[in-house]
Order: structure tokens, then C-alpha cells, then sequence
């Protein structure tokens, strides 16, 4: 009898253990151990997936709305093995990220998740669909942050505006288009949680807002969130239009310490369009000054040798010998290079043929072969202005003496 009653207590005792064993839950979340955030700060939390045997197939969740809260996944999970209940279980790890601009306590209902396991280590994949368990989180809103409506809280944001075209100081006309682009990066925040670009603008200017574009990288751990947004401005009325500063404030964490960064105000001077009259007008202006540069084109083909010739004989006359010689006279002349200025002569003058005769000029050439050559040369004292005078008047004698003068009028053969 009492052998029988300890075999009775016996199997109950492994039936207890064997329940015990089979209620370790597939789905658990896994909360900082102070599940507490600023507002608009990242709050991680993790989501553990447990099978017996090794999983298969593709996980999915179904993100839950919460309002005022974005819930993401960045990343991807991981997969490892754990004893639990005295059993080896297989654990796949999930990581989500969490933002909120609620105050106080945000509550997260449960929300789907679809995996699957395999007996083992191979056979088929079992498809499973269970629930990820409710949890609550704390978010607290900092101090002196009050009257901020939209809170990004991260340790560092930057922010780079353009312009295109840069708005300046001349006026531009009605019908201008601006596009104005602002990017924000941020540490540990995703690229949805970062605030758009206002879209008012002044009167007289119609605002086309575009669609942002959000991306958040993850790498070994550390997170980063873009927002790139583009709205394009057109200029309706004349007049001066004053965009006003954009200030962008966040909560740093690290600081414990409220940071802002202005974009400043821009304007935009406009004018009025011109007149169709102004413009049938300019258009017609331009089309002439087309067709007459169209007809210098085709008068420049049609005499391209021509042309050709003349230009090589202009460019022989402006390079002759004669005329690099006379300035790199006048050169040395300015310089008081004696022997340059000399150098100079010789070549001017062999370069020439019936050159008037100055002895003006030639007493010049003497004194200068003189300071050079004399008994007592003194090149450094030389200077080259009168040397330079009578050259010119050498030059415009020959000049006079071989331009084309009139021809004489004939003798009548029978007066």
C-alpha cells in the first residue's frame, strides 16, 4: 500500500515538472531594467523568439500604432541557445526601437509576430503565430521643454540648408522658382522622428511642399537617422518677401542642457514680369540679332580665304621684325637697359632698309655705344629717354616717306 502511494507521488511530481517545463513561453520581451526614456529619445527593447529546435522560414511582425509613438526594427536578429527549465532552447533575438512624444506612461498592446521552427535540426518548418505581450514604458518630458510642441531628444543634430538658386540681392522676376533643400542627422534617432520643414511662407509666394526622404543606418550598434526634404517656392507678386529664421531646438542628454540651431531669415526681391509688348519686342530683337550673325557666318564661310589671307597679312605686319625690334627698343629705353637698347638698334636697324638719316639719333647711338664701350663705361647711369624721342621721330619720317601720297595731276598734252 505504501508503495503504491509513493509511486502515486511520484508520477505526479514528474507530471508537475513536465508542465512546468511546457509552459516556458515561445514570445517573451525583454525591458531595460529601468524601462524610462526622455521624450522623443530612443528607448530599445528586445523581443526573444524560443523553439526547441532550430527555426526556419521568415519572421514577421505586425508593428502596433500607438499614438504619438513610432515603433521600428532596426538591424537584423540574432540567434543562439539558451538552457531553459533544464532543456537547450534555440533563442532568436529581436531588436525594436521606440519614440514617443507622449508624457507619462505609454502603454504598448500586444501585437502579432509569425515565425517558424523544425524539429531539430532539419525536417519541415512548423509555421507559428503567436503574440508578442503587452508592455508599458515611462517617458518623461525635461524640464524648460515644455513649450515645445515636437521634442527631438539626441546627443548631437546637424543641419545643412541650400538654396538653389541662391536667393541674392538683385531682384528676380514673378515666376521664379526657388527650391530650398534642409537636411537633418541625428545620433541614436530615426530619420521619421525629425521635424519637416515649415511650410508657410510670406504672401506672394506659393508654396509647393515635396516628399521627404528618410533613411536610418545601423552599424555595429550605433544608430543614425536622415531626413532630406525639398520644398520649392514660387514667386507670385513683386516686392520683398522675408522668410522668416528657422529654429530647430533638441534635449541633449548627455548635457542635460536644452540646444538650438537658427537657420536664418531669408529674402527675396522680386519684380514685375515685363510687358508682352516687352517681350514680343525683346523676342523680336533677338530673332534679328540671330539672322544677322547667321548671315556674318555664312559671309565668313563664303570669304573664309580671303579672310585667312588678311588676317596673316595683319598678323605679319604686327609681328615684323622691324616692329618687335622697335619695342623691345622702347622696352630697354623705359628699363635704362643700355645694352639691351643697343641690342635693340642693331636689330631695328637691320631690319629696315633706307632709314632716314638724324644725327640727332646718331649721337644718341654714339653716347650709348659710348656708356657701354668708352674708357670710362658707365651703363648704370644711362638713361634712355632721349634715345627714345629721337627714335620715334626717326620712325614717323620713314613712315611719312613711304605711306602712298597723291599722285600728280597730269600735264595736259594740248593746252
Amino acid at each position: 500500500m505504501k508503495k503504491s502511494l509513493s509511486l502515486i507521488i511520484m508520477a505526479i511530481v514528474l507530471s508537475v515538472a513536465t508542465a512546468a517545463r511546457a509552459e516556458v513561453e515561445p514570445v517573451v520581451v525583454k525591458l531595460p531594467d529601468d524601462p524610462k526614456a526622455f521624450t522623443g529619445q530612443r528607448l530599445m527593447f528586445r523581443v526573444e523568439l524560443r523553439s526547441r529546435g532550430s527555426f526556419g522560414g521568415a519572421t514577421s511582425f505586425t508593428l502596433p500604432e500607438v499614438p504619438g509613438t513610432v515603433i521600428m526594427k532596426p538591424g537584423s536578429a540574432t540567434v543562439s541557445s539558451e538552457e531553459i527549465e533544464g532543456e537547450s532552447w534555440f533563442i532568436q533575438v529581436h531588436s525594436f526601437a521606440l519614440f514617443s512624444q507622449r508624457d507619462g506612461v505609454v502603454k504598448v498592446p500586444a501585437f502579432p509576430v509569425h515565425f517558424g521552427t523544425r524539429e531539430g535540426f532539419t525536417g519541415p518548418v512548423t509555421e507559428i503565430d503567436a503574440e508578442v505581450p503587452a508592455f508599458e514604458v515611462t517617458i518623461e518630458r525635461p524640464r524648460s521643454t515644455e513649450g515645445i510642441g515636437f521634442l527631438i531628444t539626441t546627443d548631437s543634430l546637424r543641419i545643412e540648408e541650400k538654396w538653389d538658386p541662391q536667393p541674392g540681392t538683385d531682384p528676380v522676376e514673378t515666376g521664379a522658382v526657388f527650391k530650398r533643400t534642409i537636411t537633418q542627422s541625428a545620433e541614436n534617432m530615426t530619420g521619421m522622428a525629425l521635424a519637416p520643414i515649415p511650410a508657410t511662407a510670406p504672401e506672394g509666394i506659393r508654396v509647393y511642399p515635396g516628399q521627404a526622404t528618410v533613411q536610418d543606418q545601423t552599424q555595429r550598434g550605433s544608430f543614425q537617422g536622415e531626413r532630406v526634404e525639398t520644398i520649392t517656392y514660387l514667386v507670385e507678386k513683386p516686392g520683398a518677401h522675408t522668410f522668416p529664421e528657422i529654429r530647430y531646438s533638441w534635449w541633449n542628454p548627455a548635457s542635460k542642457k536644452l540646444e538650438t540651431k537658427t537657420l536664418p531669415a531669408v529674402t527675396i526681391e522680386a519684380k514685375a514680369a515685363p510687358s508682352p509688348a516687352a517681350a514680343e519686342t525683346r523676342r523680336h530683337l533677338a530673332i534679328a540679332i540671330g539672322a544677322v550673325i547667321a548671315l556674318l557666318a555664312i559671309v565668313a564661310f563664303w570669304q573664309r580665304r580671303r579672310l585667312a589671307a588678311t588676317a596673316k597679312r595683319i598678323r605679319d605686319r604686327l609681328h615684323s621684325p622691324e616692329r618687335e625690334a622697335a619695342r623691345d627698343l622702347h622696352r630697354a629705353c623705359r628699363e635704362n637697359d643700355a645694352s639691351a637698347a643697343l641690342k635693340a638698334w642693331f636689330a631695328w636697324e637691320s631690319a629696315v632698309s633706307g632709314a632716314p638719316d638724324s644725327p640727332e639719333l646718331r649721337d644718341e647711338i654714339k653716347r650709348l655705344q659710348c656708356t657701354l664701350f668708352g674708357p670710362k663705361p658707365n651703363a648704370s647711369g644711362w638713361r634712355g629717354d632721349n634715345l627714345a624721342t629721337r627714335f620715334d621721330r626717326v620712325r614717323v619720317r620713314r613712315s611719312n616717306s613711304f605711306s602712298p601720297s597723291r599722285k600728280p595731276r597730269l600735264t595736259l598734252l594740248n593746252p
